[in-house]
């Protein structure tokens, strides 16, 4: 039943051609790296491409270091520097982000990110505030846990003085190790302010604490 479900979601979060509009297609793969932690604090480092599906072609390119805080009644900090390059483009970004887990009973949680995104694009600063809300349940497959989920990410940009973008995703979550995981994923994103609007990813995030 809850795969079936998941299958329903992958289903409506992939049907572009319903609405007759063209879709930006990429594949994204990340990885992050966390070190042994001291007092509870840990540095991590990581990587993520946007690769164009038919050619690989990378669209975007994002290299990173940050610190995260030990969790205190399930909720965690950390502080990213990050850098992002496009063909054309290249940006800084300052991240501060609050991270939360609110476990609902049954076996379901809700994980929360808040983040703001200080940004130098080329020498002009702005601001992007982000809130992404995963709901998600661990199901047996083949006698391991893998957590499922569905999620909601909401972003407003200072540029626009508007909440433009919306991205909707499922995703699932597989432990490889006690200290590393991969997610497989497959979102959807809106953006008023983009031309095509409509954005299909899918990719794999993988978590190594080491």
């Amino acid at each position: 039943m809850r795969l079936a479900l998941l299958a329903s979601v992958l289903l409506a979060a992939t049907s572009v051609e319903a609405s007759g509009q063209p879709a930006i297609q990429e594949y994204r793969p990340e990885i992050i790296v966390t070190s042994p932690r001291v007092l509870g604090f840990g540095a991590q480092f990581l990587y993520e491409q946007h690769l164009e599906t038919n050619t690989l072609a990378p669209n975007e390119r994002t290299q990173g270091i940050g610190i995260v805080s030990p969790s205190f009644l399930h909720v965690r900090a950390a502080l990213e520097v990050r850098q992002v390059q496009q063909p054309t483009v290249l940006e800084h970004r300052y991240i501060p982000t609050i991270f939360s887990t609110i476990p609902l009973g049954a076996g379901f949680e809700l994980r929360n990110r808040t983040r703001v995104e200080i940004r130098d694009i080329n020498r002009a600063w702005s601001r992007r505030w982000q809130n992404r809300s995963a709901f998600g349940h661990d199901i047996d497959i083949a006698g391991q846990d893998v957590f499922t989920y569905v999620q909601l990410e909401l972003s407003y940009d200072s540029r626009f003085s508007a909440l433009n973008r919306i991205d909707k995703a499922v995703g699932v979550r597989v432990p490889i190790t006690s200290k590393s995981s991969i997610d497989t994923f497959l979102t959807r994103q809106d953006d008023t302010r983009r031309n095509p609007r409509v954005l299909i990813a899918g990719g794999a995030l993988l978590r190594v604490a080491l």
